[in-house]
């Protein structure tokens, strides 16, 4: 509603509007602007064709703005051609006096206003230097900078105008010539060394030509602008990480907030981890005597793609060969939450989202630790979110609501779970009226039921010094477990890779993937130490519609992009080892987790 009411009321909104409504804006635009590592600098590129002509680059961040002018009966008119020319469309109205109401509110920011002459240039500019001499606020100001482009007087007149007056020079070749003490900025066109469309990538010979023209301006020691280029994500990306000093764009909302995460959502693994590789020694006609169901919260195939590019190319998952794609839908949307889509695997029914353990009329369904434990296994789950958070209170609990915690605690004391890793200590004083407490470090045997905490509520991240905690404590249920007689069911969360997603954070994601990846190998090596174990590893839902958009594999490089900060429709990958795991291939409903394990145990 602002750039509309910008857009009807532009040109004849008084000072004081224009000062109110600059101040909004401002302050929105700093606000949004928190998020960068980096500064990367944005030129709007014909900046005056805009609905909103400069106040909408200008509270989207843009460090530059072009206005193309040109001379008619004495005026400056913002156009292209003359014969574009609108009546009280000039220099002043549309920018000098919104600069103006800026420095006057106190609010100006450091800005570049190109001013591109398309008429003859000497004239044009003597106009100009008069117009602008109208305005000390601004020429005593450095915090505009008023640089000539387009029809430009020659290099050696550039010293003869007022020192508010820098000019954009645009042939390399008389950079070691001319003086560039008036000099600016130094402005070539993109076309003039490649084709590239801004998809895909440059041929390696443009690619050398493009590098070489920055390098060749930047060493005149001024910045450096390529008119005339792509303008896509990937050629913005690519041009501010070759050094270009100002991003041409005729989208300068997009760009800026694009350009504000690029570093955000690149991420470089320093070292790579060790990845195990599985023997396949076991007989896959047999039955499985254990089962160990693993869950990446929000963890689709983009997520495990980037965590194998940061590892140089190596997972431990994807060394296994028996793959399915799951369907993550719930009953009453296409997009699942946590609580329903690890209802269906935990209980082979879909429900609505937000429902734990029960139907979309409330009704309660039998779950995996209730069926396991019937048949007398001993029941574990292990994960960094909180023993009450909704994929592990899926496989014992049953309640309509997730956030549920007093009724999901009760549920877990009635639950029958021998054993829980996870965070949730904040709750300890109700469930240690079941579990007994034990330390993670001194654990050993299994004292039926038993409660290790890693947190007041989740475990911390793997960015706030979790550690090995995942792997370590998976591998100590696991030899706590197989120490009983009995067989077991074990479910292991990786919870926080979710928590990456909705952040949005590439790195996030890749630590909290590369955590789990560790702790997969952990179990496969004690599924191949006894050969009886069936490994189900999936994820609930894919979170943010990550895609990868850019990287290094030698390099362990990143670079991410987001559809969302909430969950998407896309199927997850299933991988299986271990007897049985053959029958886990193929594209299947979520609720067919539940039925191919109860299947693969004989249940």
């Amino acid at each position: 509603m602002v750039y509309s009411l910008f857009s009807l009321l532009s040109i004849r909104l008084s000072n004081d509007l224009v000062r109110v409504l600059g101040l909004v804006l401002v302050c929105m635009a700093t606000a949004h602007s928190t998020f960068a590592q980096r500064t990367y600098l944005v030129h709007s590129h014909n900046d005056y064709a805009q609905e909103l002509p400069f106040w909408y680059a200008y509270s989207n961040g843009a460090s530059s703005i072009e206005v193309d002018i040109f001379l008619k009966d004495g005026k400056l008119y913002v156009t292209h051609e003359e014969h574009e020319i609108v009546e009280g469309r000039t220099l002043e109205t549309l920018y000098l006096d919104r600069l103006e109401s800026l420095v006057l509110s106190g609010e100006l920011r450091e800005v570049q206003l190109l001013i591109d002459l398309k008429s003859e240039a000497y004239a044009t500019l003597k106009k100009l230097v008069e117009v602008l001499g109208k305005y000390p606020s601004l020429t005593k100001d450095d915090k505009v900078k008023f640089v000539i482009s387009g029809n430009r007087p020659k290099p050696d007149d550039y010293k003869k105008y007022p020192d508010f007056i820098w000019f954009d020079h645009q042939n390399l070749d008389e950079l070691d010539t001319i003086d560039l003490s008036k000099v600016a900025l130094v402005s070539v066109s993109f076309k003039n060394f490649t084709v590239w469309n801004g998809y895909g990538r440059m041929t390696a010979n443009d690619f050398r030509a493009v590098s070489q023209a920055i390098q060749k301006a930047k060493s005149s020691g001024r910045p450096f602008r390529f008119w005339a280029t792509p303008d896509t994500r990937t050629a913005w990306a690519r041009l501010a990480r070759l050094g270009v000093d100002f991003i041409n764009t005729d989208e300068p909302a997009l760009a800026t907030q694009y350009l504000s995460s690029l570093d955000k959502n690149t991420y470089r693994l320093e070292k790579a981890r060790e990845v195990y590789t599985p023997t396949y020694a076991y007989d896959k006609n047999a039955e499985p005597k254990n089962i160990v169901l693993m869950i990446g919260d929000g963890n689709g195939l983009a997520q495990i793609t980037s965590a194998m590019i940061a590892n140089r190319g190596h997972l431990t998952v994807t060394g296994l060969k028996n793959i399915g794609l799951v369907k993550t839908a719930s009953h009453d949307d296409l997009i699942t939450d946590s609580a329903a889509g690890a209802t269906a695997m935990a209980t082979g029914n879909k429900t609505d989202n937000r429902a734990i353990g029960v139907g979309p009329n409330g009704e309660t369904l039998t779950n995996l630790i209730s069926v396991t434990k019937e048949k007398g296994f001993n029941t574990a789950i292990v994960t960094t979110d909180a023993i009450y958070g909704a994929t592990p209170s899926a496989f014992y609990a049953h309640r309509v609501e997730r956030d549920d915690t007093p009724g999901l605690v009760k549920d877990l004391n009635n639950s029958g779970l021998d054993l829980f890793i996870a965070g949730g200590q904040n709750e300890e004083s109700t469930i240690g009226n079941v579990f007994n407490p034990k330390d993670l470090n001194s654990f050993e045997t299994l004292s039926k039921p038993t409660a290790i905490y890693l947190g007041d509520n989740k475990a911390p991240s793997m960015k706030n010094g979790r550690g090995n905690a995942l792997p370590k404590s998976v591998g100590l249920a696991l030899n706590a477990l197989s120490a009983q007689k009995e067989p077991f069911f074990l479910m292991v969360e990786g919870a926080q890779i979710d928590n990456g997603g909705h952040a949005n954070s590439t790195s996030d994601i890749v630590e909290e993937m590369l955590d789990f990846d560790q702790t997969i190998a952990e179990v496969l090596r004690f599924a191949d130490a006894n050969k009886n174990t069936l490994v189900v590893i999936t994820a609930d839902h894919e979170t943010s519609g990550f895609g990868i958009v850019g990287g290094d594999v030698k390099e362990g490089t990143v670079q991410g992009d987001f559809l969302t900060v909430d969950h998407t429709g896309i199927m997850v990958p299933l991988f299986a080892y271990g007897p049985g795991a053959d029958i886990f291939n193929g594209v299947y409903e979520n609720t067919e987790v539940f039925q191919k394990i109860v299947s693969a145990l004989k249940l």
